[in-house]
C-alpha cells in the first residue's frame, strides 16, 4: 500500500508528518486529509485563534512529490507549478 504524509502550513509555518500513514490510494488519502481538516478544525475552534482561511494540508507520496493541496475551507487548490 503506498504511504501519504499529510502536511500543515498555515502560509507561514510547515508542519511536516513525518511519519505518514500508508492508504489505499489517492480517493482515501483525500478521505483522510478532509478528516484530519476538520478535527483539527474543531480543536482549533477558539476565539484566540485566528481566521483558519489561510492553512492548508498537502498530501505528498513516499518521495515526497505533492498529490495535492486542501484548504482548511475543503476545497481542492491547484497544483503548483514545478520549479
Amino acid at each position: 500500500m503506498p504511504r501519504y504524509y499529510f502536511h500543515f502550513s498555515d502560509s507561514e509555518r510547515q508542519f511536516t508528518d513525518a511519519e505518514g500513514r500508508e492508504l489505499r490510494g489517492v480517493g482515501a488519502a483525500r478521505r483522510h486529509a478532509v478528516q484530519h481538516v476538520r478535527e483539527l478544525k474543531a480543536a482549533m475552534c477558539h476565539s484566540q485563534i485566528p481566521d483558519l482561511s489561510g492553512w492548508t494540508v498537502t498530501v505528498a507520496d513516499a518521495k515526497g512529490r505533492t498529490v495535492f493541496d486542501i484548504g482548511f475551507d475543503l476545497r481542492s487548490l491547484p497544483m503548483r507549478e514545478k520549479i
